[in-house]
């Protein structure tokens, strides 16, 4: 009897551990005035998971600089690669994954998706009004207006939440970039996560540039759902980091 509980143990160690080499690890990449606290969350979801889970925070000192930390953090890992870039991330990671044969899957979370040189406003005289409201300074940072920091970002966050993420956000060098440069959306499958309630970037840009991506899902949900309903976050990771 100890001889068969001594093997099951050792043909369950031996699944779990190949089940663990097959799963992909995740880079999560945030947006404008942001950092990786943001992915906290989340973070916390994937670790409890067994999911391996890298953050940074980008350095805001240019869009180039800006691509090389992701870049940097891409080949600091192993094995395959789901890369998930949230709204300014998203142009971030189109650019860093580029010749990436390790990054398995790219995630766009109601992120800028754009064609090379394509303006981050698209191509059609359709107004999609956005909440963002910012100040600029004379060395062209620029920061969100206190009044207008939860209207565009934290709707539907809880407020203490909210409150300790204002305390948080970073300036943002207004001149980053303002055209889709990079296109690694072309090399590996990509899914775009539309937020229905985002009052940063409209759901229907998001819809118009999500037609570049290989699937589309719709969330319920405003500008940051890593802080207002994170298990849908980690759910949709934790699904493509099992699939083969």
């Amino acid at each position: 009897m100890k001889n068969k509980r001594s093997l099951f143990s050792q043909i369950y160690l031996t699944l779990f551990l190949e089940y663990l080499f097959r799963m992909k690890s995740v880079l999560l990449v945030h947006g404008a005035w942001h950092g990786a606290w943001c992915w906290d969350l989340v973070v916390e979801r994937l670790d409890n998971s067994g999911i391996e889970v890298t953050v940074l925070d980008l350095p805001f000192t240019g869009f180039d600089n800006d691509v090389i930390a992701v870049e940097e953090a891409i080949e600091s890992l192993n094995g395959e690669l789901i890369i998930l870039g949230h709204s300014y991330g998203g142009m971030v990671i189109s650019k860093a994954a580029e010749g990436k044969n390790e990054v398995s899957h790219l995630v766009y979370l109601c992120a800028i998706l754009l064609n090379e040189g394509e303006p981050m406003l698209g191509y059609s005289d359709t107004p999609h009004p956005s909440k963002i409201e910012i100040e600029v300074d004379e060395n062209l940072l620029s920061f969100v207006k206190p009044e207008a920091i939860i209207p565009a970002f934290y709707e539907d966050v809880p407020p203490y939440i909210a409150e300790q993420a204002i305390s948080k956000l970073r300036n943002f060098p207004i001149n980053s970039v303002s055209t889709g440069t990079g296109e690694a959306w072309k090399e590996a499958k990509t899914t775009y996560v539309v937020c229905r309630n985002d009052s940063a970037i409209h759901p229907d840009r998001q819809r118009e540039m999500s037609d570049l991506a290989s699937s589309v899902i719709e969330w319920d949900c405003a500008h940051s759902p890593f802080f207002s309903d994170p298990d849908l976050v980690f759910e949709l990771l934790s699904k493509l980091a099992e699939m083969p």
